[in-house]
């Protein structure tokens, strides 16, 4: 692996923590230092996304359950769930859980992917109740996972 390659996955995890952390203005500032041309970019958001995801279901997840999941989020929002697709959601979960790919067509996009686990794994977090301490370690299991 490349030094950039650890620093696009480092810039990944740094942004996913300053979100997890509210910190918005980190947050602008390191996403603006992504890019999505990369061949591994999202490759840590989503390993970060996957620790969560199993963290919240540890038992694996049936299509209904994650789909009660999925539409309980999108009926969370007050604005901007027209932006997600609830298949697409699905999809990201069950393959999260080990599920492979579900048929249903082709993702939106490497940009809309991440902001898409971008947004579940901080609403996970939160979920889980995770504090600093829990959420500085699914970011080092996440890094571990995204380098192998």
């Amino acid at each position: 692996m490349t030094t950039d390659t650890s620093a696009s996955l480092s810039t990944e995890l740094d942004v996913l923590g300053a979100l997890l952390a509210f910190d918005f203005i980190g947050f602008a500032q390191k996403s603006a230092a992504l890019d999505p041309a990369d061949p591994r970019y999202g490759q840590a958001v989503g390993a970060a996304f996957g620790v969560a995801v199993r963290r919240r279901f540890p038992e694996g997840g049936t299509p209904e359950g994650i789909g009660a999941y999925v539409a309980g989020f999108l009926g969370s929002l007050e604005a901007g769930a027209e932006d997600f697709d609830p298949v697409f959601l699905e999809r990201l979960f069950t393959t999260a859980l080990g599920g492979g790919e579900v048929p249903g067509g082709e993702g939106p996009g490497p940009e809309a992917t991440i902001q898409a686990r971008l947004v579940l794994t901080l609403r996970l977090v939160r979920e889980l109740g995770l504090g600093p301490d829990e959420q500085r370690e699914l970011l080092a299991e996440a890094a571990v996972l995204a380098t192998a």
